[in-house]
């Protein structure tokens, strides 16, 4: 991923590729996000049965055609400085379609202590391999964070 803009089907094969990860699970609903360009790709729901789920998080997806980790990260970094304007959990997706291969990293991350729930913000991004396996610590993360927020929001 260079500076420049990726061409257009860059584009729509990294997010074709990313919402085919998140959806290979049964308990995912995906909704596009192509309103603005804001940072958000794709707001992913994660259905708890209810009819109204409010367990969400963001994935912002990045195509690319090169496999250097230099040009991945000259892409990205802007994505980072941004991350502590975010409520919610959020990845990065960077999906090279010339190979398949993805890899995400969080932007905010959903972290569970003994006393609650935060998010940690990153200022750079630790990328590890994006396969169904991935999409499965990430949902399970973020089910977690969710389950332990009403410790902090609800009195003893």
């Amino acid at each position: 991923m260079s500076n420049k803009k990726e061409p257009w089907f860059v584009v729509e094969r990294s997010e074709a590729l990313a919402g085919l990860l998140l959806t290979s699970r049964d308990d995912v609903r995906v909704q596009k996000e192509r309103k603005l360009d804001d940072g958000v790709d794709f707001v992913v729901e994660i259905n708890t049965g209810e009819q109204l789920s409010t367990r969400l998080f963001v994935v912002q997806v990045k195509g690319t055609t090169s496999s250097s980790p230099n040009d991945r990260m000259q892409n990205v970094k802007q994505l980072f400085k941004a991350g502590s304007r975010l409520f919610l959990p959020a990845c990065v997706f960077v999906v090279n379609v010339r190979d398949n291969r993805s890899q995400y990293a969080w932007l905010a991350e959903p972290v569970v202590e003994a006393k609650g729930a935060k998010l940690v913000f990153h200022q750079d991004g630790l990328f590890q391999g994006l396969d169904t396996s991935a999409v499965t610590e990430i949902v399970e993360r973020v089910k977690a964070w969710y389950d332990a927020l009403p410790k902090q929001t609800m009195p003893a």
